[in-house]
């Protein structure tokens, strides 16, 4: 077995772990990165923004956005179930990490609200054209190598090694050789999240159940940060997230360009609508509403008047860094393709979509026409739909998407304290051991808080951030 030594182990390269290597490697300490991925990145090269208080952009654009205001608003969304002093630790640190991330050379692009009238905007994007999250990764991938960081890839950490009382490294599996046992003085997990162990979910997650959540994003962790750290003494906090969206489809993207609009009705399964359709753009509201359906199908129904009021309303920002630059333009061939392999139904009456639904056709003519008679009034009287997005669907062709509910990621896991040290039982630290990332716990409780915008992408970079940090600081200080 091969034998290496290093002053800091990170267990996992993606946003959380190359951050953590990063501001480890600021302070010139010998540190190592152990990825179970053919290259770096992990989810952290899906997220299009970053959420920030008090950010050099933000100032620039004379967005005044207090600290202690979007703190009680993030305690307040959870029900205080969260720890506080975690979540000042990272708001505190969050726009100091946009300034040191613009030092290495990541380019903002702008700050730009991510929900309708958001207040304060948060949202920190890159481009249009480009995730955020590969800009950043790409720039911290970079600065490791230049300062020497043992990148290595393909290698998931199998144990961590402990004396009895602390961590003192860990063992390492190789994908392509033998077992590598890492002696280190620190080490800090940021593998990822157990969205990709079934085992887990149904423990941590009882309310969810696997085969009605698609996942069409992200990668499937299998939570062996939290299998490890809890092996090592470290506890498991008691609140779980899973980030979810709805109505989502697999494949067919463009479509996503109606998907994503107010305007539509959403039916379940027995041809009836259910909840306001303008949560559409908080993804979280969206998932619970769908998970509450039998199946958690929602059947998405719209005309060619709607199709038309998209196209002529462009899009707004969000929508242009969400959704397929060339979205427009094959739109009409995304729509044959679905209606082909059966996720959409296009017909010139009611029947036709009854039909494609399964429902009774004097049911679903009901409906609609309560949906159409609220919008003559100017006032859902069932669900309070904002008047703005009520427009009547009384002439086809109709337009049915059979859309479900996905999975992006879990959040929650190791109890940490705001130093990211990972804690027992008795909330005293596992000497040695950090968490970072989504596999810490305490930052988000029952419902992904899409009014902090990007959250989970700036919370994973600051924790990862603060637990480099912290470890690179107590090595030198031993030294």
């Amino acid at each position: 077995m091969e034998k290496v030594k290093t002053d800091i182990l990170v267990i996992g390269g993606g946003a959380s772990g190359m951050a953590a290597a990063a501001a480890a490697s600021e302070q010139n300490v010998k540190v190592m990165v152990a990825e179970s991925k053919g290259s770096v990145g992990g989810n952290g090269l899906f997220p299009r923004g970053i959420f920030a208080v008090g950010s050099p952009i933000q100032k620039q654009k004379l967005i005044f956005a207090d600290k202690d205001e979007v703190f009680r608003d993030c305690m307040n969304y959870s029900h205080w179930k969260i720890d506080g002093r975690i979540i000042r630790a990272l708001i505190e640190k969050s726009g100091d990490t946009i300034k040191w991330l613009m030092d290495m050379g990541v380019e903002f692009y702008d700050v730009v609200h991510h929900i309708p009238n958001q207040n304060p905007e948060v949202f920190h994007i890159t481009s249009p054209k480009e995730n955020a999250g590969r800009v950043v990764m790409r720039t911290l991938e970079r600065v490791c190598r230049e300062r020497g960081v043992d990148i290595r890839t393909a290698t998931p950490a199998k144990s961590l090694i402990t004396d009895g009382k602390k961590v003192t490294g860990a063992v390492l599996s190789p994908k392509d050789g033998e077992d590598i046992e890492v002696t280190a003085g620190k080490v800090i997990i940021c593998s990822g999240g157990f969205a990709g162990n079934e085992e887990m979910i149904k423990e941590y997650l009882p309310e969810y159940d696997p085969e009605r959540i698609a996942h069409n994003v992200g990668m499937l962790s299998k939570g062996d940060g939290l299998r490890m750290a809890k092996e090592a003494g470290a506890d498991i906090e008691g609140n779980f997230t899973m980030e979810m969206a709805s109505p989502k489809i697999t494949g067919h993207a463009p479509l996503n360009l109606l998907l994503g609009k107010p305007y539509n009705v959403w039916l379940n399964s027995f041809g009836k609508r259910f909840c306001d359709e303008g949560i559409v753009y908080n993804f979280a509201l969206a998932a619970n509403a769908a998970l509450r359906q039998p199946g958690a199908v929602v059947y998405v129904f719209f005309n060619e008047a709607m199709i038309q009021r998209t196209l002529r309303d462009g899009r707004d920002m969000i929508e242009l860094i969400h959704i397929p630059e060339d979205a427009e333009s094959k739109l009409q061939s995304e729509i044959e393709a679905a209606q082909k392999d059966g996720t959409l139904c296009k017909a010139s009456d009611l029947s036709g979509i009854a039909d494609f639904m399964g429902v009774k056709l004097e049911d679903l003519e009901d409906e609609i026409w309560e949906y159409n008679t609220f919008c003559m009034g100017g006032r859902d009287k069932l669900f309070a739909k904002d008047i703005r997005y009520l427009h009547e669907m009384k002439d086809g062709p109709f337009y049915c998407v059979k859309a479900g509910v996905d999975m992006l990621i879990t959040h929650g896991g190791i109890r940490v304290d705001e130093y990211f040290n990972a804690l027992d039982k008795d909330q005293l630290p596992v000497e040695n051991l950090f968490a970072a990332g989504v596999d810490f716990g305490g930052a988000d409780a029952d419902i992904y808080n899409v009014n902090m915008s990007g959250h989970g992408f700036g919370f994973a970079l600051n924790s990862g951030r603060i637990a480099g940090e912290t470890a690179a600081m107590e090595i030198k200080n031993q030294g």
